[in-house]
C-alpha cells in the first residue's frame, strides 16, 4: 500500500511540475535577486531547456540574462539525487552554451533543503539553495508582475506554520462565538 501511495504523489507532482515551472520563471527576477543578492536587466531572454549531450537533459527553468545563464531547480522534496543532477546540469549546460551557469534549487517542500553542494574527493560544485520558507511572502506579493505576486501567494502556503497555530485557532472560534 505504501508503495502504491507513494506513486500516486509523484504522479500528482509530475502533473504540478509545469504549472510550478511556469509560474516561477514568471518571478526569476526576484528569486535571482534573493538568491545570488543581484539585480538582473530587465531583458531576460528564455532559452532552451532541453540541452543535449548523450543524454538529454531538462532543467526546470533556463535563462539568459545580462550574458549569464541562469538555471533553476525547482525541489518539492528530498531527492538524494540533486546534488549529481546539479553537476549534471552544469555540465551540459557549459558544453551547450561555453558559459558556467549561475545555479538556484529553489526549495518549495516540507523539512530541510537540500545540501549547497556537489561534492566528490577530486570536486566540489556549489549552488544557491533558496528555501521558500524561509521568504517573507510581501517581497513578491508587493510587486506589480502578476507573476511575482502569484509566487508570493504560493511562499505563503509554503511557510512553516506556527507550532501553537492550532491553539491561537481554538482561541479565535471561541471568540467569534461570543
Amino acid at each position: 500500500m505504501e508503495g502504491k501511495k507513494r506513486k500516486d504523489i509523484k504522479k500528482e507532482l509530475k502533473r504540478f511540475d509545469p504549472i510550478l515551472k511556469e509560474i516561477f520563471s514568471e518571478a526569476i527576477g526576484k528569486i535571482y535577486y534573493l538568491a545570488i543578492g543581484r539585480k538582473i536587466g530587465k531583458k531576460v531572454k528564455v532559452i532552451s531547456a532541453e540541452i543535449s549531450l548523450v543524454k538529454t537533459f531538462r532543467p526546470d527553468i533556463l535563462v539568459e540574462a545580462d550574458g549569464e545563464i541562469i538555471q533553476v531547480e525547482i525541489q518539492a522534496q528530498q531527492d538524494k539525487s540533486l546534488p549529481k543532477r546539479m553537476f549534471r546540469y552544469y555540465y551540459a549546460i557549459l558544453e551547450k552554451y561555453k558559459k558556467e551557469p549561475t545555479q538556484i534549487v529553489l526549495f518549495v517542500g516540507k523539512g530541510n533543503p537540500p545540501p549547497l553542494e556537489y561534492k566528490t574527493p577530486k570536486l566540489t560544485l556549489k549552488y544557491e539553495v533558496l528555501d521558500m520558507k524561509k521568504i517573507d511572502p510581501d517581497v513578491f506579493i508587493k510587486s506589480r508582475k502578476p507573476g511575482e505576486v502569484i509566487v508570493g501567494v504560493l511562499a505563503g502556503k509554503f511557510k512553516d506554520k506556527p507550532a501553537n497555530n492550532k491553539e491561537s485557532q481554538k482561541k479565535n472560534c471561541r471568540n467569534s462565538e461570543k
